[in-house]
């Protein structure tokens, strides 16, 4: 399962167990939904970062969308 927070923090975690799996600073709050795709066998994942909002303390920056991946695909 992954997951981003306002802080700038992206994880994937084992859906099951709750186990962090890997977990990665990014440059500005995640907002909106993570995608997740394949790309010659190599899981894919997009999230749109750096979004601020008058609601919440965040960070401001530029917004961007930014794709995290394993090259070779997962093992």
């Amino acid at each position: 399962m992954f997951f981003g927070d306002a802080g700038g923090n992206f994880y994937a975690v084992d859906a099951s167990s709750g186990e962090k799996l890997f977990g990665q600073k990014v440059k500005g709050a995640i907002a909106g939904g993570l995608i997740t795709y394949t790309v010659n066998g190599a899981q894919k994942v997009a999230m749109t970062m750096g979004m601020t909002s008058p609601a919440g303390p965040v960070k401001a920056a530029t917004a961007k969308i930014a794709i995290l991946g394993l090259e070779g695909g997962a093992p």
